[in-house]
């Protein structure tokens, strides 16, 4: 009787074993995060309100692979301008994207992918919505803060500021120039090299960052009809890796819209943004007008870089808050104005500012439209 006990003990104890073994077999390793060939499919019908950025996020997971997909379609003139039923190959470009991309010689490291540039804890038109988290060393009672970040962020995100460009005039805008593509391509992104007519005469380095401009729409006030210039739009950022006499070898370190020969270059240092730790009500009131959109839209979105006609010398500092309000209020004899949306200051200069659009009610917003400056940063120095 015992050793039948003893039997069936041991076979319980064996059979345990078993199973803990062949569960510990039938793991596996999660998955790797990367699109598989089966979701990508071989050709992606475009649908109304696509853009390749969206695309390159949805299939491949980084928004700046866009100019691989529009390299591979020949027939897409203009990447901004994509149409329903346009059919785009995708799946050649599969094992391009889901490996790591090496870098040339020299190595330089590219730009972190940004974050969405929505910022969840800014004050928006109904400042209850804002996420906030009171700290013991602001009072509540405090009249000028309207809320208060759960920790500091930058005033700006630094892929924002490099978006943006200027507006000068024709004798203000550079000369120099993209004189050559290596890869013999009409048109070069991220990673490629390109020459421009800038060398050590001029003292340029190794190192050295350069923007890419393209210059576009000519601007004019929209109340005095007064000639300011021409939109200088960035098209992306350039590192030198060699200099010469007169020329210089550049690698594309990051660009928004594809580099061509002719394009123009300038100097351009990149600065992290001040930090805050809260929103509080300004001080002053500051009004103004949009004056241009930085590419040729034909309606505006969150993200959209705009130019309002209010720089520092009128007092606006980096993450000012606007609310934006339609130019036919002006005409309201009941003084009633209906926020259209909001955008933030990202490059100050001295009469006109660079600003961001960080939300939008659905109206329509056009140049004309007004603005009013209806929230600070309170800078950390």
């Amino acid at each position: 009787m015992k050793r039948a006990m003893i039997i069936s003990i041991l076979f319980m104890f064996l059979a345990a074993v078993f199973s803990i073994a062949e569960e510990e077999k039938t793991q596996t390793v999660p998955a790797v995060d990367i699109p598989e060939a089966e979701d990508v499919p071989e050709v992606y019908i475009v649908k109304e309100g696509d853009t390749l950025w969206d695309i390159a996020k949805r299939f491949f997971g980084d928004p700046l692979t866009w100019p691989d997909i529009w390299k591979k379609n020949l027939f897409i003139e203009d990447p901004h301008w994509i149409y329903p039923d346009q059919e785009v190959t995708l799946k050649l470009l599969l094992e391009k994207i889901a490996e790591p991309v090496p870098e040339p010689e020299p190595v330089v490291k590219p730009l972190r992918q940004p974050e969405p540039l929505f910022i969840e804890t800014a004050p928006r038109t109904v400042v209850s919505e804002t996420l906030v988290e009171e700290k013991p060393s602001v009072p509540v009672e405090d009249p000028n803060v309207i809320s208060i970040l759960r920790e500091p962020q930058p005033a700006y995100r630094q892929e924002s500021y490099m978006r943006t460009g200027f507006i000068a005039k024709r004798s203000e805008i550079p000369r120099e120039k993209v004189i050559k593509i290596e890869e013999k391509t009409l048109r070069a992104t991220r990673y490629d090299v390109v020459v421009i007519n800038v060398g050590k005469k001029e003292s340029a380095k190794e190192g050295d960052l350069l923007a890419v401009l393209t210059v576009g729409d000519r601007v004019k006030h929209p109340d005095t009809d007064e000639d300011l210039g021409f939109v200088v739009r960035i098209k992306g950022i350039l590192e030198i890796l060699q200099t010469g006499d007169g020329q210089s070898r550049c690698m594309i370190k990051e660009n928004f819209d594809p580099v061509a020969e002719n394009d123009l270059v300038m100097s351009i240092r990149l600065t992290d943004a001040p930090k805050f730790d809260a929103w509080i009500k300004p001080e002053e009131v500051i009004l103004g007008t949009l004056l241009a959109i930085n590419e040729p839209l034909v309606s505006i979105h969150i993200n959209d870089i705009l130019y309002i006609d209010r720089g520092s010398n009128h007092g606006v500092r980096p993450g000012d808050r606007f609310t934006i309000y339609s130019r036919d209020d002006d005409r309201n004899d009941t003084g009633h104005r209906e926020p259209l949306g909001e955008i933030q200051a990202v490059n100050v200069m001295a009469s006109e500012t660079a600003v961001i659009v960080v939300s939008l009610k659905g109206e329509r917003i056009e140049i004309g439209d007004r603005v009013e400056l209806t929230a600070r940063c309170r800078l950390i120095y």
